[in-house]
């Protein structure tokens, strides 16, 4: 065979696009809902925002929108970044570690450098982690909950280590301007997220990367057989992981104003609630940028929420456990019952 027709024979055999893509217009449905929860994700989205508007004034006011804004950025660039994780049918709990360790590092440097090389450096330590989650998962074999738990328990340990006099406070005044500045009305932390999120988008629908990613996590021996480099495939989708974690820690660090080892192993959980309530399915190959920013986008208005009714914070945690049962029974319960009634 040659190489000409090996290439074509592997375009052939790897979507284009997602395997959830809709090929025509569904009608709003029980089932369109079921194949496409960001849908679902959205009408409640939807039904939140108009509930909080009608029982909280103050909810559509600029100053709450840019609050929920800046609140759910760095939960948009986490969740993006576990997104690859999963499609890839792995999973990633250094990312806890990961943030802050990356925020430690940026305050860490933000004084003997400006803070965007400072940000840049950390970016790219936890990018190199995540290259080495990659190599010990797609190359050595290694099982992805050890691996990923123990590189992430190594980042605290060693953030703890750093700032064991406490959190690092910059004395750089242009540390915070990332989370506390604006381009018109609004805050330059969202519009960071946003390319983010467009990044990843675009590695997903317009790359190459992206098809294979998708093969891989819908069935990786399919796509082992189709000539996929699975391997490398899963070394980029946790490398890309890490640079999206780092991103996030930077975004907590800025926003916060300093370089602190207990951030993590909150935002993490949250970050999966985001990700599974997107609709995200965990080692099915199925799952979208759009779906994830939703998801993220509920958890931070309902967050929002409580705060402006004035409700018990833990509220969330129950609502968010609930919802993402929901979210999955979505995705399981209809293969289920067509298998069930085929037999």
């Amino acid at each position: 065979m040659t190489d000409l027709t090996h290439h074509a024979e592997l375009e052939a055999s790897v979507p284009a696009t997602p395997p959830d893509a809709p090929d025509e217009p569904r009608r709003l449905s029980i089932r369109s809902l079921t194949q496409a929860p960001e849908l679902l994700v959205f009408v409640f989205l939807a039904a939140l925002c108009i509930a909080l508007a009608l029982a909280e004034s103050r909810f559509v006011t600029e100053i709450n929108l840019q609050n929920i804004g800046r609140q759910t950025s760095v939960l948009l660039v986490l969740s993006a970044g576990v997104l690859f994780v999963l499609l890839v049918g792995g999973i990633d709990l250094s990312i806890g570690g990961m943030l802050a360790f990356t925020s430690v590092i940026a305050a860490h440097f933000a004084d003997s450098t400006s803070p965007g090389i400072a940000f840049a450096i950390a970016i790219a330590a936890t990018t190199g982690v995540g290259l080495l989650n990659g190599l010990l998962i797609g190359i050595a074999g290694f099982s992805p909950i050890v691996v990923t738990l123990a590189v992430g328990q190594v980042l605290t340990g060693v953030a703890l280590l750093i700032t064991s006099n406490g959190p690092i406070q910059p004395l750089n005044p242009h540390y915070t301007d990332l989370a506390t500045s604006l381009v018109g009305p609004i805050p330059t932390i969202v519009i960071a997220a946003l390319v983010c999120l467009v990044a990843a988008h675009l590695l997903l629908s317009r790359t190459r990367l992206g098809r294979y990613v998708y093969a891989v996590g819908g069935n990786e021996m399919a796509a082992w057989l189709a000539g996929v480099p699975t391997a490398k495939t899963k070394i980029a989708g946790y490398t890309i992981c890490g640079a999206f974690a780092g991103a996030a820690g930077v975004l907590a660090s800025s926003r916060i104003g300093s370089g602190d080892a207990s951030l993590g192993p909150t935002e993490m959980l949250t970050a999966f609630a985001a990700v599974f309530l997107g609709g995200v399915g965990f080692g099915t190959g199925r799952g979208t940028v759009l779906g994830v920013a939703l998801g993220a986008l509920t958890l931070g208005v309902m967050s929002d929420g409580i705060d402006l009714l004035q409700l018990d914070s833990d509220w969330q945690s129950i609502v968010s456990g609930v919802l993402i049962v929901v979210a999955i029974a979505f995705q399981v319960l209809p293969g289920k019952l067509r298998r069930g009634v085929a037999t």
